[in-house]
């Protein structure tokens, strides 16, 4: 178990939008969890000035009520994904608004999100607008942490249990799985009950360290057969975080690239973010 978070700057990304704002003010907050500093950065491909004018509200914007920490503005000429790119080397986390066209706040349809969450040395935290109109769901007012036993899982894992702590809340952390080669209606009932304890047995093992460096935090373990997107959206709704990791392929550790991604981003219930080892 070796997953040290940098220490560096929390950086967000701006482009004016209501969606951006909304990552503005989270990673705002989430700087001051952190004791960190915030870098505000603002991508622009056309009249610097006005580029200028959008950097300076959003910065008077996030200094309202942060004076307890630094707030540093980035203004850079090129494409929003090169620019954070160069930001993440020496970020602790990158966090970005999402509508879903155009911008930072289309980063989950178009090239730039493959880009930044593909590439990016440190967690990426996305904040879709609209995300929390939903009644609470089984895991409200906790962080919850998608496993699935990979390399990926660790970094999710010290992230997941880093933000519970800095939240003071608990986290629930899931292990969905599908077995095709187990029939529930016709394989003796006894396989069935053997793969799950052998789930069961797998995820406790991927707590047991984590549990050890963080121990005031409450976890809640569950194994859950089934697809992991609809099973992680049900769980998502009212949470304080969803954490994910990211290799690209498949499952949890596909989650920028398949089914699992798309579906997690455009529907989870609460800000989402991607742990890349």
């Amino acid at each position: 178990m070796n997953a040290a978070m940098i220490r560096g700057p929390v950086v967000v990304g701006i482009d004016g939008s209501e969606p951006s704002m909304g990552a503005l003010a989270w990673a705002r907050d989430e700087a001051r969890r952190r004791g960190r500093p915030l870098t505000v950065v603002h991508a622009y491909g056309g009249d610097r000035g006005a580029a200028q004018k959008v950097l300076d509200g959003a910065v008077a914007q996030a200094r309202e009520g942060a004076d307890s920490i630094e707030i540093r503005s980035l203004l850079e000429p090129g494409s929003p994904a090169s620019v954070l790119l160069k930001e993440a080397v020496r970020a602790e986390m990158i966090v970005l608004g999402f509508r879903g066209h155009g911008g930072f706040t289309g980063m989950l349809l178009g090239s730039t999100p493959l880009q930044v969450a593909h590439h990016a040395g440190c967690p990426v935290v996305v904040i879709r607008e609209g995300a929390r109109d939903v009644a609470p769901g089984p895991s409200a007012g906790r962080v919850v942490l998608g496993l699935d036993g990979s390399p990926q899982s660790e970094r999710a894992a010290a992230l997941a249990f880093e933000e519970a702590r800095y939240r003071g809340v608990g986290l629930t952390a899931v292990r969905a799985w599908l077995v095709p080669d187990i029939d529930t209606s016709a394989s003796p009932a006894h396989e069935w009950e053997q793969a799950e304890s052998d789930e069961q047995r797998k995820l406790a093992e991927s707590l047991a360290g984590w549990q050890d460096v963080f121990p005031g935090v409450d976890v809640i373990a569950k194994t859950v057969g089934g697809d992991p997107a609809p099973i992680l959206i049900d769980e998502s709704a009212g949470a304080e975080l969803l954490v994910a990791g990211s290799h690209g392929r498949g499952g949890f550790g596909g989650l920028m690239l398949g089914s699992v991604s798309h579906a997690l981003l455009h529907h989870a219930h609460c800000p989402v973010a991607v742990a890349r080892a």
